[in-house]
């Protein structure tokens, strides 16, 4: 169920198709005490908030999902989701969280050996920070 809920939801961009699944397969995965496929299921529901603009529900799912992939041992996949709620705080305003986030999974990723990831989290930090150089030139542009 969650790769066809996946397959939706990447391959097609079918979100319609998607979600429904990924909810199911998630409800499947509870029953089954599979917490690998709740955190898979989870994880991609909390992008499809993300996407959809509904943040604080993606921030949620991605916070339990991260959480199910911590006491699994996928450190990896705690990293991979913490780039999602980087960019999360920094669309809510959360600057400060959003660069604390950034170190912590750094070193995460850092310590499993999750080069990619590394990469991504670089990058998130680069736009957090320019968009900082960004806002503060435009409000230097505004001063009289």
């Amino acid at each position: 169920m969650f790769w066809v809920g996946c397959f939706h939801q990447v391959v097609r961009s079918d979100l319609d198709s998607a979600i429904p699944l990924l909810e199911q397969s998630y409800d499947l995965a509870t029953l089954a005490g599979d917490r690998h496929t709740q955190s898979e299921a989870l994880r991609h529901l909390g992008i499809a908030d993300h996407s959809a603009g509904r943040l604080d529900a993606a921030r949620e799912r991605l916070e339990e999902s991260t959480r199910l992939r911590r006491e699994i041992g996928l450190l990896a996949g705690v990293a991979a989701n913490q780039v999602g709620l980087i960019y999360i705080a920094a669309a809510q305003g959360r600057r400060d969280d959003a660069l604390a986030l950034a170190e912590v999974a750094y070193a995460t990723a850092e310590a499993c050996g999750a080069q990619r990831i590394m990469r991504q989290l670089e990058e998130a930090r680069i736009q957090i920070m320019e968009s900082d150089a960004d806002h503060g030139q435009t409000r230097d542009q505004k001063a009289p």
